[in-house]
């Protein structure tokens, strides 16, 4: 269960900086700083965490299913749209990000 919770923030995030690798706005592509930022730091601290204590395929996978979703709505999507996107993406990485926290860490038998 822990490794679908991390398997899932991930993707949101990274999506987020998929999607806002794409964004082509002038004055929108501001929006995207404060996801960006956030997303960054989740994923190098949830990437490390769940490459240690899970396995590294929960990090892995999630890296290569936001491209495509990130390409294809930056496609179809207009600018507004496409943010508006990104912000839902973020929030709902933000509220899974504790879930997938509380659980407990792995402990060695003696």
């Amino acid at each position: 269960m822990e490794a679908l919770f991390y398997g899932a923030t991930l993707t949101m995030f990274i999506f987020v900086l998929y999607a806002s690798a794409r964004f082509r706005h002038e004055t929108l592509i501001m929006g995207c700083i404060p996801p960006v930022f956030v997303s960054i730091v989740m994923v190098f601290f949830m990437g490390i965490s769940a490459w240690a204590t899970i396995s590294p395929i929960v990090v892995l996978v999630p890296l290569v299913a936001p491209w495509w979703i990130a390409k294809r709505f930056a496609a179809t999507y207009k600018p507004r749209d496409f943010l508006i996107t990104i912000y839902l993406a973020w929030a709902i990485g933000l509220v899974l990000a504790p879930i997938a926290f509380s659980f407990p860490d792995p402990t060695e038998l003696p």
